[in-house]
């Protein structure tokens, strides 16, 4: 639409408008113009269109000619039922019914915002406030613009230019379009129509649009103070660019969006052309589309098949017209989606990318224990350790594998119900989630440990954009022997080589055995939950011995209580409590210590005692191992599992210790990195 037929067809539109008085002067007396392509209606389609509206409850209007003064006014007026040739209405006048005593109706006229629809008629009879008017034979429906404006209610906006800043409410919208009525002190320093001016519309507190717009219409100076804006920009960023997108997808059968729209009352259903995990488009017919760009929608259902219902947030970011087809397309980036609906949506797209690589939604418990023995995962000296707790470790996975539930994903390679690649994620603290459980075997010629690893990669890129998420940081403990693990995520580090964007640390992993009786600590030594100071002590510690991301990642200062009552609700327990080992008023050490179902993690490194010791020339072994007597009522196994920092500590203390563990830290701002690193791992090996 041209700004000329925008401010020509809006006049028309204007005096059809709800939020003026109903009675109202009708200065527009062109109803048949050049600008509108005028079909015919019978009275039958009138009719049915009359007894429709009666339905809903709507409304008409019905415009009078003055006989004395010649002007026009137009009443709203509400149809009754009606059969043939004559309509009753009531009609909705603030004014005394007698003053249009000396008025005859010359049109009735029903207008949705896209098309108008004329009726000529002539009054048969009028009683106060209700009246009888004919229905001809013959009617107009007039399309005057190419979109439909729709009415708004209840969105409150503000116009910012400098020192131009009022408060206004949204009347009506079309995606080209925004008409606002100023609410606020208009006596203010003028707009400059030459100048854009920032729009942010909102609803009870929610935003729904915010972005540059140009006035095209200024009636400030009128009683309603109405303005027309339009939109300068059809194309938004919502995310910084990436190198490597999401792949969008046609999926058959097609999902579709249900939506209720933000800017008016009207649930809208459409079509999704296109859809990766990251957003989607649609495609419309231009007098059908109702997005414009830098729109937010706060619940979109995403339908699958007619069955599967995944919830979301989207934001509208850009528009791309076809005027030779006469369609617009609309993409949606996608705001905020729960972990849950995430899971589902990635499983349908990477189902149609691999068909045996998938979001583990239903897992045969029978076959994972096969695979984590066959594939070595669960070896001798680990099996030891849990084999007398094995009816524990198989319920805790039950609930994991079958209930689903939000603190845990799982990612499997499978074929006609044998597993071939597993890898997991749990949310082991606040702001972090940790990768384990990774393991695969040959499928004929092929290895699918990539492929789910991939999988997991594209699954954390995309994820961790949702402020849901609560996905900082992802991390894993691998044993830095192990060549494959080391190469795929030891490597990036040192590749990478910024520790804030993602560190390495080296653990001494030793198993304490629980004493009958709890040894003393002797006097000036005092073991208790750690403060603000210890905290801050434990900062500059790990800050000068690594300069890494463990601090920001087990997020010690805030704890989780959400996290904790996740885990409560799918049935597990979780916590983290942090203490701090002092002799004469200097810290020692800090104990984190972590509690879960034994089994959670198979190495139970998320049910043992973190230890990281500022002084490591000063504490003995002797002293330490008596703190962790004081901290061993926390945990019922009689072994308890200890990761010590720095991993030079046990060999100076003589202590010999079981093994080491790599701690892997990335921060997910930066995962395109990672992806860009996985993306090259692949090819090479693919070439190989």
């Amino acid at each position: 639409m041209t700004e000329k037929d925008y401010k020509i067809t809006n006049a028309f539109t204007q005096s059809t408008s709800p939020q003026f008085a109903p009675s109202r002067i009708f200065q527009h007396g062109k109803l048949f113009d050049e600008l509108g392509i005028q079909r015919l209606w019978d009275q039958k389609k009138l009719v049915n269109k009359l007894n429709h509206i009666n339905f809903i409850d709507g409304h008409i209007s019905i415009l009078f000619n003055d006989d004395i003064t010649d002007e026009q006014i137009l009443i709203k007026a509400y149809p009754q039922p009606c059969i043939k040739d004559e309509l009753i209405c009531l009609l909705d006048i603030q004014t005394d019914p007698d003053d249009l005593g000396k008025s005859n109706p010359a049109y009735l006229m029903i207008e949705d915002g896209y098309t108008t629809i004329l009726a000529a008629t002539e009054i048969i009879s009028k009683i106060d406030n209700q009246i009888k008017i004919t229905i001809p034979e013959k009617s107009y429906s007039i399309t005057k613009r190419r979109t439909k404006r729709y009415r708004c209610a209840d969105i409150t906006c503000k116009v910012i230019q400098g020192d131009f800043n009022v408060p206004g409410l949204l009347i009506d919208f079309t995606p080209s379009g925004l008409a606002i009525k100023l609410t606020g002190n208009r006596n203010m320093k003028g707009l400059d129509e030459k100048k854009s001016a920032l729009i942010n519309l909102s609803q009870n507190g929610t935003r729904l649009f915010s972005g540059l717009c140009r006035c095209i219409r200024n009636d400030m100076d009128l009683p309603e103070g109405r303005m027309v804006f339009v939109p300068l920009s059809n194309q938004m960023a919502l995310f910084p660019k990436r190198e490597m997108r999401n792949l969008r997808q046609h999926i058959v059968p097609a999902f579709s969006m249900s939506f209720e729209h933000p800017f008016f009352k009207g649930t809208l259903e459409r079509d999704i052309f296109d859809i990766s995990s990251a957003g989607f488009s649609i495609r419309d017919k231009i007098d059908e589309e109702t997005l414009l760009p830098g729109m937010i929608i706060p619940h979109i259902t995403i339908v699958y098949a007619g069955i599967l219902k995944i919830d979301c947030s989207a934001q509208v970011v850009y528009r791309q017209e076809d005027q030779e087809n006469n369609t617009v397309q609309c993409g949606l980036a996608i705001v905020d989606m729960d972990v849950y609906s995430y899971s589902q949506l990635n499983h349908i797209l990477g189902t149609y990318l691999d068909c045996n690589a998938r979001v583990s939604t239903e897992v045969d418990m029978d076959a994972l224990w096969e695979f984590f023995f066959d594939t070595g995962f669960i070896y001798g000296e680990k099996y030891e350790y849990l084999q007398p707790h094995r009816e524990t470790f198989k319920e805790t996975y039950r609930k994991l594998y079958k209930d689903n539930p939000d603190i845990a994903r799982h990612f499997v390679y499978e074929k006609n119900g044998k597993i071939y690649g597993h890898i997991a994620l749990v949310h082991a603290y606040g702001p972090s989630w940790i990768i384990h459980h990774f393991a695969a075997r040959r499928m004929g010629n092929r290895l699918p440990g990539p492929a789910v690893l991939k999988q997991i990669t594209q699954y954390l890129s995309g994820y961790s954009r949702f402020p849901s998420a609560k996905m900082d940081h992802v991390m894993t403990y691998y044993q830095p022997e192990n060549k494959i693990i080391d190469r795929i995520f030891g490597r990036f580090a040192r590749h990478l080589n910024d520790p804030k964007k993602s560190s390495l640390d080296l653990f001494s992993y030793l198993l304490f055995e629980k004493k009958s009786e709890i040894e003393k600590l002797p006097a000036d030594w005092e073991l208790k939950e750690a403060v603000i100071s210890d905290l801050a002590r434990l900062r500059e510690f790990y800050e000068n011995t690594s300069g890494g991301l463990l601090m920001s990642a087990l997020g010690l200062e805030i704890p989780s209580e959400a996290l904790k009552q996740s885990f409560i609700r799918a049935g597990f327990k979780r916590d983290c409590h942090t203490y701090c080992l002092s002799f004469a008023g200097q810290q020692m050490a800090l104990f984190i210590v972590n509690k879960s179902d034994m089994g959670f993690n198979l190495s139970d490194l998320l049910n043992g005692i973190k230890i990281l010791v500022l002084e490591p020339d000063k504490l003995p072994w002797a002293k330490l191992s008596a703190a962790l007597d004081n901290l061993s009522g926390f945990f019922t196994a009689e072994r308890i599992p200890l990761l010590l920092f720095p991993a030079t500590y046990l060999t100076s203390q003589k202590i010999e210790e079981e093994k080491q563990y790599s701690l892997w830290i990335l921060r997910t701002k930066y995962a395109d990195d990672f992806l860009l690193y996985m993306d090259s791992l692949l090819k090479v090996n693919t070439v190989r």
